[in-house]
């Protein structure tokens, strides 16, 4: 968790933001504006950091942002990241010369044949037309077929992902991380980990009543372990990106943009949408299948970071207006 600065900002704040919000902006700068210069390849604090300028009115400190984390994807290959940054700052400074050029490079390197492409929504890759099918007749329907040697059409529309699975999470990898590091002792992870197992069984058998899962962060911090540093022993091994979602005020249909038996079962916050990003916090950094799982739900890039578990069970019980 990061420590927030001394040195006061001397800076004009937006009307439109509460009182409250403009703290926790002008902290969140604080806080990031020095780790980001030590960590510059930190394209997640990077990103925060950016929109906390703009949303505070500091064009120019938000535009420098801007250009460090354009810079950051350059350096790191993702090109169509790079690109959406280096058209923002274009937006702002029309005249701006090494944004131009940088942009021709990045359109030459993403498009060396010269057609024009779209940016692909996982900024990894170029986005190209299926290729056609022909029409169906008798003749070649048994040719559609599949065998061990026959390829679907790219253009095909793929099965939905599987709904998640709460006996298919990742608190058993995360329990042994809290072991392995000392981070809680054996006997209160165990105890935990058997509790989240029975609590999340009782769920399954009432599929009728929603309800937000057990997870394990939560009933080790309920068997008396502190969580704030619990969390930062987390944050300082897996460099996770945190979030304080209990200074954030929650737009509910933000937290309900992704299917309810993921956000509940899987204890998933989408808590903000910046431009094509969309900000989601967990309480379990290990549970890789929920991140693919997210990715193919929602057409945007998406940002992970890590939340206090208590805050997490709260936000999702209350977007969803269900019993304490």
């Amino acid at each position: 968790m990061l420590a927030a600065i001394d040195t006061p900002l001397s800076i004009s704040l937006a009307d439109h933001l509460t009182p409250e919000e403009r703290e926790y902006l002008v902290q969140t700068v604080e806080a990031l504006k020095t780790y980001t210069q030590s960590n510059p390849d930190d394209d997640q604090s990077l990103e925060i950091l950016k929109d906390a300028y703009w949303k505070l009115g500091m064009q120019a400190e938000g535009l420098a942002a801007t250009r460090q984390l354009a810079d950051t994807y350059l350096r790191q290959g993702q090109y169509s990241a790079a690109l959406l940054e280096y058209e923002g700052i274009l937006l702002h400074e029309p005249d701006a010369d090494d944004a131009q050029a940088v942009i021709a490079e990045l359109e030459a390197k993403l498009n060396p044949t010269g057609a024009k492409a779209e940016i692909a929504l996982d900024f990894g890759a170029i986005e190209e037309p299926p290729p056609a099918i022909p029409e169906p007749s008798s003749a070649s329907q048994p040719a559609l077929i599949a065998t061990a040697d026959t390829r679907m059409p790219d253009n095909v529309p793929k099965p939905a992902p599987p709904p998640p699975s709460l006996e298919q999470d990742a608190n058993e990898p995360l329990a042994r991380f809290l072991i392995q590091y000392r981070m809680a002792s054996r006997e209160i992870v165990e105890n935990a980990l058997c509790r989240v197992r029975r609590l999340n069984a009782e769920i399954q058998a009432d599929p009728n009543t929603p309800s937000v899962a057990a997870g394990l962060l939560d009933e080790i911090i309920k068997a008396g372990v502190e969580a704030e540093p619990l969390l930062s022993a987390i944050l300082d091994r897996t460099k996770f990106a945190y979030a304080p979602l209990e200074h954030y005020d929650i737009d509910r249909q933000i937290v309900k943009m992704l299917p309810e038996p993921l956000t509940l079962g899987r204890r998933v916050v989408p808590f903000d949408l910046v431009s094509r990003t969309l900000m989601v916090a967990i309480d379990n950094p290990f549970d890789t299948a929920v991140k693919t799982i997210v990715q193919q739900s929602v057409d945007y890039h998406v940002q992970w970071h890590l939340a206090m578990p208590g805050v997490v069970h709260r936000i999702l019980r209350e977007s969803y207006r269900l019993a304490g």
